[in-house]
């Protein structure tokens, strides 16, 4: 999914979103459940989109663009479809931990490891604020 040498997002033979990528370019290409964009007035844009199919998995992206050139990626994933409007009564941190677990092993399966690459930085972390775990991807 994640080319190593570019950055490069492959999700389908004949659909690769790049660094620098319009908002509708990359909402042209990726097809999930729930798209939205948001505005931030500013001259960054946020485009959501959930469920998304990639080989096993379904995946939720969150796309970040300035001044409509695409920055940075926010990668969350599931082997199961995962309902859009959750309920916090299944949360737990430490099965979030684990979750956080398996996204560093999908980047290093991915990339052979975290961090900083010609193209970018990938790091796999969990944010206590939104109490959860995903991968970012930032384009230099």
């Amino acid at each position: 999914m994640i080319d190593q040498q570019t950055g490069h997002l492959t999700l389908a033979p004949s659909v690769c979103i790049c660094a620098g990528d319009s908002l509708e370019t990359v909402a042209a290409l990726v097809v999930g459940e729930s798209t939205e964009v948001r505005d931030l007035h500013n001259g960054w844009k946020w485009l959501s989109t959930h469920n998304v199919p990639v080989g096993p998995n379904y995946v939720h992206f969150h796309f970040c663009f300035c001044q409509n050139c695409l920055q940075m990626i926010s990668v969350g994933i599931s082997p199961e479809r995962t309902a859009l409007l959750g309920s916090w009564e299944n949360w737990s941190e430490r099965a979030e931990r684990e979750r956080l677990g398996a996204l560093k092993h999908w980047v290093r399966e991915e990339l052979g490891r975290e961090g900083r690459f010609s193209w970018g930085t990938v790091t796999a972390d969990y944010d206590e604020k939104s109490a959860s775990s995903g991968i970012t991807i930032t384009y230099n």
